[in-house]
């Protein structure tokens, strides 16, 4: 099965729907995002397995801060079978205080390493081939500014 144009939208629309899930706190939506196994690496927790994992980490992570999630320069490549991709893609996080935080933002800029899977049968897209989802992420960070506080609460 050889990828077609729609495919590339579907893989963006999941990156974007993690977004999204974080910035609403509907964090079941990531089970929209990543596939159950999946693997990632996050700069403030290390290595996780499993989508259950990745949504009680995030959780607990974002729950003292209202936030932002933008993405901005991006490169997807979905390999000549139409089965796999690899996306990359940068981003731009801005975290707000509350509480003795109010007031007080930290900003990072980093990128997500994405390789995704296509889930064949049924599609959030139509015309695209299934539905893509993250089997593997690693997210770094090319930096943060602003009072690192404000992820602690209060």
């Amino acid at each position: 099965m050889a990828p077609n144009a729609i495919d590339y939208i579907a893989i963006q629309n999941t990156i974007a729907r993690y977004c999204i899930a974080l910035d609403t706190k509907n964090f079941e939506l990531l089970r929209r995002v990543f596939t159950e196994d999946v693997d990632t690496v996050y700069p403030f927790g290390g290595q996780r397995k499993g989508v259950q994992p990745i949504i009680d980490a995030i959780s607990k992570r974002l729950t003292p801060v209202t936030h932002q999630h933008a993405l901005t320069t991006q490169q997807i490549e979905v390999a000549a079978d139409g089965k796999t991709a690899e996306a990359t893609t940068y981003f731009t996080g801005i975290h707000f205080g509350k509480g003795k935080w109010n007031g007080k933002e930290v900003t990072a800029w980093g990128k997500y390493d994405d390789e995704l899977t296509l889930i064949e049968g049924g599609s959030s897209l139509p015309g695209a081939s299934g539905h893509w989802l993250i089997s593997r992420r690693e997210v770094s960070f090319f930096g943060r500014l602003g009072e690192e506080g404000v992820m602690d609460g209060e």
